[in-house]
């Protein structure tokens, strides 16, 4: 698939069949996350954690819900069944917001790698909010003193084959 293809593909997944993406897509999507383009070469700033045990995901899941609760008054489960969670985190750099810039070109690239590979996704923002807020959590995904969880991804086979929708930005021309 080229690149255009995988863009044009690449669509947020929420319900997962119950099976693990194998180990090689695995290092493929983290590969492609490591090639990102980072301000001012500032990889030390960031941190990947891989997710794949199913106690510490249901934690992960019950902390955002939680969160999500008392943000909206209602409930919702955000692992929708994925087997592998990519959380990105950083420590503050140069410029503020510049690290949610890098995080999320590094999850870009790492989605839209999967797409390529035929595997699903979803972004998720909540998620590592929820977890930074948690330090039982934050010590459990050994993420590094000083990094804070920004964005991630849940990566599977999605149970609904649905075709990616067609969106539209507003473009101005100057």
């Amino acid at each position: 698939m080229n690149t255009l293809e995988a863009i044009a593909k690449r669509k947020s997944t929420r319900s997962y069949k119950p099976e693990q993406i194998p180990e090689d897509a695995l290092q493929t999507i983290l590969k492609a996350g490591c090639a990102a383009p980072i301000a001012m070469a500032r990889y030390d700033s960031l941190h990947i954690t891989v997710v794949q045990k199913q106690e510490l995901l249901d934690r992960i899941n019950a902390v955002t819900a939680d969160m999500i609760a008392q943000m909206l008054g209602e409930r919702k489960n955000v692992d929708f069944g994925a087997k592998t969670l990519i959380l990105v985190s950083s420590t503050p750099v140069h410029r503020p917001g510049t690290e949610y810039t890098n995080a999320g070109i590094v999850v870009e690239n790492m989605v839209l790698a999967a797409t390529d590979l035929g595997i699903d996704s979803v972004i998720l923002g909540g998620a590592p909010g929820a977890v930074a807020r948690d330090a039982e959590l934050m010590k459990a995904l050994e993420i590094p003193e000083g990094f804070t969880p920004l964005l991630g991804a849940f990566f599977g086979y999605g149970a609904d084959q649905a075709p990616a929708k067609e969106h539209t930005i507003a473009i101005n021309r100057v």
